[in-house]
């Protein structure tokens, strides 16, 4: 985190006007200051596992990667208006390109208006990305320069980050002396107390949906005819085309999870029928307490369920749907499966579900995907070092990412259920 103190009083004596100008007028490349913050750390090994510290070396090397572009771009333009609707139209700060492209870059001089400064980016990037037919949330960059000494403000950006996906970078405003010529930008990179948190609470076992849903074989295409104790060929192949195409499914809404086929041992009774779980972390089990004191404050008392549980069952339907697409996209003309809603946690750990039936298929998406391929590259490093563990891994790291076995360690070794991190921080809110 960039402590603040002294520049903090000294930004105060400017204007976002005077500042806005400053930076236009003398571009980025002059005033971003280069950060040791970026230097990739060590994701660690099975003896000292924090899932924490994969998903922070993945944003930093995002991060890495914008700002060593972001900081040698130019503006275009500053101060555009943009029509709208309304009488007042919306005003871009400043408009630049840069290696990847165009980005917008929003400044936010008064910390009162620091909690609308994203809803405000995002604005302003989704009406330049309207004007590119087919353009996507990652086309454009967005570039926040504000003090972020709001806690909600950095909550949202680490959301936005690693969740949302956005390209987005945060540099604070520092004056190295009381004159407007001494400003400096210096990233903002959340702290290990910031990532522990978001990690702990994002990635729990009761944090994940989870649907099944279930097909009868179909002679010649599916069944349960195994080939050296393993489903046979065909089977497999016309399964794992199932779940393929449910990842895709998943990585097009942008839900964060992973699915996988089950088959159960050909001398369990009810081996003649397939599964394919599909589970994502169900974003409405994790409701912010702030945010939603902020709501439930101004709703009856007898509401407060509702606001939870509305949305929470909602999404779960969202499974549900996605699963019925996948068995009458895939199957034959038709087609159609028995769907339940498992609980996860139970069937994770349970002998009947992990134990004795084929599991296989497995295709992670979203940040459970950079996650788990981060964990799967560090393994191939440590290999390739010598130094350390040698794990038996294939060549082709690709059957690694589909391993169900690997996938399910890797887990049960992060666990889903990190401990609570202390509020050490001090939120100024």
């Amino acid at each position: 985190m960039i402590a603040h103190g002294a520049q903090e009083s000294n930004l105060a004596q400017f204007s976002e006007e005077e500042v806005h100008g400053y930076l236009f007028k003398t571009g980025l490349t002059d005033l971003v200051d280069d950060t040791a913050a970026l230097d990739e750390e060590p994701v660690g090994d099975e003896d000292d596992f924090q899932l924490w510290r994969i998903i922070k070396a993945r944003a930093l090397t995002k991060l890495s990667r914008l700002h060593n572009s972001v900081r040698y771009g130019e503006f275009l333009g500053s101060k555009i208006k943009l029509p709208t609707d309304h009488t007042r139209p919306m005003e871009l700060d400043l408009l630049g390109h840069h290696e990847d492209g165009l980005f917008i870059l929003e400044l936010k001089v008064d910390r009162a208006a620091e909690r609308n400064a994203f809803s405000e980016l995002f604005a302003y990037s989704n009406y330049v990305a309207g004007m590119f037919a087919l353009s996507g949330h990652k086309d454009i960059t967005n570039v926040l320069v504000s003090t972020m000494d709001v806690k909600i403000t950095r909550q949202a950006y680490l959301y936005d980050l690693l969740i949302a996906d956005r390209d987005i970078l945060v540099y604070a405003p520092v004056f190295v002396t009381d004159a407007l010529e001494s400003l400096r930008l210096q990233l903002h990179v959340p702290s290990d107390n910031e990532f522990k948190r978001f990690t702990n609470q994002l990635l729990s076992h009761d944090a994940m949906g989870c649907v099944a849903i279930t097909i009868d074989d179909i002679p010649g295409w599916i069944d349960n005819k195994e080939e050296d104790g393993s489903p046979n060929e065909w089977t497999r192949k016309h399964l794992t085309g199932l779940s393929n195409y449910a990842a895709q499914l998943m990585e097009e809404e942008r839900l964060h999870g992973f699915c996988f086929i089950r088959k159960f041992w050909d001398s369990i009774p009810w081996s003649n029928r397939s599964s394919l779980f599909i589970c994502a972390l169900n974003p409405f089990r994790l409701a912010e307490p702030e945010r939603a004191n902020a709501i439930t404050e101004q709703l009856n008392e007898e509401l407060h369920a509702t606001l939870f549980e509305a949305p929470l069952y909602a999404f779960d339907g969202r499974l549900v749907r996605l699963a019925q697409r996948v068995a009458n996209d895939g199957l034959t003309h038709g087609g159609y499966g028995e769907v339940e809603l498992p609980l996860w946690s139970a069937v994770v750990t349970s002998v009947s579900e992990v134990a004795i039936s084929h599991n296989f298929a497995f295709r992670p998406t979203g940040i459970m995907r950079e996650a788990y391929v981060s964990y799967l590259n560090a393994i191939y490093a440590r290999n390739a070092s010598g130094v350390g563990y040698q794990e038996d891994v294939s060549k082709l790291k690709v059957n690694e990412i589909s391993n169900w076995l690997r996938a399910w360690m890797f887990m049960e070794m992060c666990g889903f259920q990190a401990g609570e991190v202390p509020e050490t921080e001090d939120d100024n809110d």
